[in-house]
């Protein structure tokens, strides 16, 4: 999707979802009610500095606004994030539960993890 159209429809969800009308949100970024009704129009473009004023007003990060979230590349990019702590977590725990068998075999004679397996 279009960045602009993206940007329009996630500054109307947070707004509304923030309580603001138009007017409300222009004072509170110190901008003209006429320019923020062209932004979410999509007939003015912000500038940084007004996304990041538009953001601070309705309390979310700047990414938030332009986040597409019907695209698959986020979806992607968070199922890669959790795929790599999942396979961290498990190497951890791999490793965990071998040293501890280690040690008690070393303290004990403690059967190895795959004679326990069998």
């Amino acid at each position: 999707m279009d960045l602009a159209k993206v940007f329009v429809l996630n500054l109307k969800k947070w707004r509304k979802a923030s309580g603001l009308s138009q007017k409300r949100l222009a004072e509170k970024c110190g901008a003209a009610h006429s320019y923020i009704r062209q932004i979410e129009n999509g007939v003015g473009t912000p500038s940084f500095a007004m996304l990041d004023k538009i953001a601070e007003a309705l309390e979310i990060e700047p990414y938030l606004l332009l986040y597409d979230e019907a695209s698959n590349l986020g979806a992607t990019a968070r199922e890669r994030y959790l795929e790599s702590v999942k396979g961290k977590l498990l190497d951890a725990v791999s490793c965990d539960i071998q040293s501890a068998f280690d040690e008690l075999k070393d303290a004990g004679g403690v059967p190895s993890p795959a004679t326990l397996a069998l």
